[in-house]
């Protein structure tokens, strides 16, 4: 799923739970990947300048970094992607943050 927002600013967690990822991944540019107390593995993806490490603890609605590109995206206005798995089942992000 795709959320607008305006380069640079600040990019929220969606979840708690523990960073399992922050750097530049091929194809989704800086993403930041968060494992949820359920096992679910939640990539935020545009992420720029992470503000958080692996290992890290957040809280749902701590600062990830700013909006940056989504590098297989690049052509479309900025925004954040935002996936959730389950394994390897992709789940629907605004249903599993109900």
């Amino acid at each position: 799923v795709d959320y607008a927002a305006k380069a640079g600013e600040k990019v929220a967690s969606p979840v708690a739970g523990k960073v399992t990822l922050a750097e530049a991944d091929g194809s989704w540019g800086p993403v930041v990947a968060i494992e949820d107390a359920s096992g679910r593995i939640w990539w935020v993806c545009g992420v720029a300048d992470p503000k958080v490490k692996p290992g890290q603890s957040v809280a749902a609605g701590d600062t990830l970094g700013t909006v940056g590109t989504v590098g297989c995206e690049c052509a479309e206005e900025s925004h954040i992607h935002l996936e959730v798995k389950q394994g390897e089942k992709f789940l629907d992000p605004a249903k599993a943050l109900q």
